[in-house]
């Protein structure tokens, strides 16, 4: 396994070692209650300053439009559900990723670093898919202008479909995350680990969030595909299906719209992944060196 010590940021000579110090005795709890918090700070923070790219990669995918004005109207629209599940969805995500870690760490502690990494990731995404997908559903038809408000989207796809509309796509969001986690994260580790090796003491939290941006772009590239499968399924119009699947999805895009219909949106996503990591690794690294001493003695 890693050296824990390379989990913490250092934010001065004195706080950044004892967050490191203290991360070592956290209690698989407190792990998971110190990633609620920090997950939450951290997703909210991305979505809202970073939603307008979010948009326009889900209208590229949607529409397979040239860029035009149209294309860049409106690019908040959808933004309250996107922040809605920002904070439950990420403390979600981190606090069952930090926890599952932890427990990995102690329970089979000759488990590679990197399988732990992506055994946790995973177990984050699961987690963490229940809250996000109705709020996902709603934000992608706001944004590809299917509703003109979240009221409405949420109605009109009760009225049609009932609560399986507001999961429409759960399969292909597990599609997408579960493939692109298990490239970011064990990345995200090891890019720390290395640097940290290199350094011979913890990161600042800017270093952190440089790591996070590099993984987020990699993983970004390497999963568009599956992200345009999720965007077609979750924005198609109920009672007259185009899209079945994952699989079915992408072999109908690619037969009818090209290969290069894979991979629509894919500067965006990369752009927009790469500066949110930077923003949600650096925010979720500062968070949690700030909270990891108060855990350590109360939690």
């Amino acid at each position: 396994m890693a050296d824990a010590s390379n989990e913490i940021p250092h934010t001065g000579m004195d706080g950044g070692a004892a967050a490191a110090s203290t991360d070592l005795h956290l209690s698989p709890t407190a792990s998971f209650r110190v990633g609620l918090a920090a997950g939450a700070v951290a997703g909210t923070t991305v979505d809202l300053v970073l939603f307008p790219l979010d948009t326009l990669k889900t209208r590229l995918q949607v529409q397979g439009a040239k860029m035009s004005g149209e294309v860049l109207r409106g690019v908040y629209r959808g933004v309250t559900p996107a922040i809605a599940a920002s904070a439950p969805s990420g403390a979600a995500f981190f606090g069952t990723y930090d926890w599952l870690k932890r427990c990995l760490a102690q329970w089979i502690p000759m488990t590679p670093a990197p399988l732990q990494h992506v055994l946790a990731a995973v177990g984050g995404d699961v987690t963490s898919s229940v809250v996000r997908v109705p709020f996902e559903v709603v934000k992608q038809n706001l944004q590809a202008g299917m509703y003109r408000s979240s009221r409405q989207a949420v109605l009109s796809i009760l009225r049609d479909e009932g609560t399986r509309g507001l999961y429409r796509g759960w399969g292909s969001m597990l599609a997408r995350e579960i493939p692109f986690d298990v490239l970011e994260f064990p990345l995200y580790e090891a890019l720390k680990a290395a640097w940290a090796r290199r350094k011979r003491m913890p990161l600042h939290p800017w270093e952190s969030a440089l790591c996070g941006s590099v993984a987020g772009g990699v993983a970004a590239a390497l999963t568009t595909p599956f992200d345009v499968v999720k965007t077609r399924l979750m924005t198609q119009q109920a009672g007259v299906p185009l899209y079945r699947g994952v699989l079915a999805t992408m072999r109908r895009v690619a037969r009818e719209e090209g290969v290069a219909a894979l991979f629509s949106g894919t500067v965006p996503r990369v752009l927009w992944i790469s500066l949110g990591g930077a923003i949600f690794f650096g925010g979720y690294e500062t968070t949690k060196a700030l909270i990891i001493p108060h855990a350590a003695r109360n939690w």
